[in-house]
Parts: structure tokens; sequence; C-alpha cells
């Protein structure tokens, strides 16, 4: 069997909540199953490659994978909420200050370019990593941007 994961960070009675959902898929995955799975009507779609990252003094993996998100969350929400696994993965805190927020889908993109469900062992893997990294990511601070959108004129 073959899974997608889908990563969510959600806040009940004023607790914060990241959780890791394993979701069994065949074949290439549909743009309809993005939306669905994204929740939303607009998706970015980013690969990430291997990253080795300090969490505490140890060094760990963050695997090769490829994002799917929401490419509007912060225009359709008030309070957007830091998706911080998947933020992490994304290189907030390292590579830039930019969190991703919502529901974010992860799987791999085959040499044509299609976007495809991980096999059993590889999503095993993958989320004995992101646990891994939740571990490690309650100290950090995670600061959602400020939408910007800037209009020109032709």
């Amino acid at each position: 069997m073959n899974y997608v994961l889908l990563v969510k960070t959600k806040i009940d009675n004023n607790i914060k909540h990241n959780s890791i959902e394993k979701i069994p898929y065949k074949g290439k995955i549909s743009l309809e199953s993005m939306y669905k799975l994204c929740e939303c009507e607009l998706i970015d779609i980013k690969d990430i490659p291997l990253q080795l990252v300090e969490f505490d003094n140890e060094l760990g993996i963050i695997p090769a994978v490829t994002l799917i998100f929401d490419e509007e969350f912060l225009l359709k929400n008030q309070k957007p909420i830091a998706n911080e696994i998947a933020s992490v993965i994304f290189g907030y805190g390292r590579m830039h200050d930019q969190c991703l927020c919502g529901n974010v889908l992860l799987c791999y993109t085959n040499e044509e370019g299609d976007c495809m469900p991980f096999s059993e062992s590889e999503t095993n893997g993958i989320i004995k990593c992101l646990k891994r990294i939740n571990e490690h990511i309650k100290d950090m601070v995670f600061k959602v941007q400020e939408p910007i959108m800037t209009f020109r004129t032709f």
C-alpha cells in the first residue's frame, strides 16, 4: 500500500496540536485530491531537498519531499495558524521567515513531474523524522507573515 501524509496544526481549547495523518493512496495524486486534502481551491507545490538540521545540538534529517499547500491561506483567514512541522520542512527559521499555514500534503515528485504517494516503508521513515521534528519545535516561536499584495499598472 502507498500513502500520502497530511500535516496539520490545530488549536483546541488554547492548546496547539500538530498531527500527521497517513492516508492510503493509489497512483499519481490528482489535482482534485490535492484540493480536497488541503481543503482549498488554489495550491502551490514545492520540492524540498534532503536537509540536515540541528535540533538541540543533535543533527536531524529532513527527508526530500514535495509539499502541496494552500496558496491563498493568508488571504482567506483572519487569524492564520502556522503549520509548524510543514514550516520547518519548508525552511522556516533556517532559510527564511515564511510559515506555511493550513493543511500541507507530503508526497514525492517522480521523473515525469507527477506527484506520487510514498511506499509504506518510505512513509514510516518520514513519519519517524516528522515526529522527531515535532519533539524539537516546542521552543520555536512561529510568526505568521502578513499577507502582502502589490498592484501594478500596465
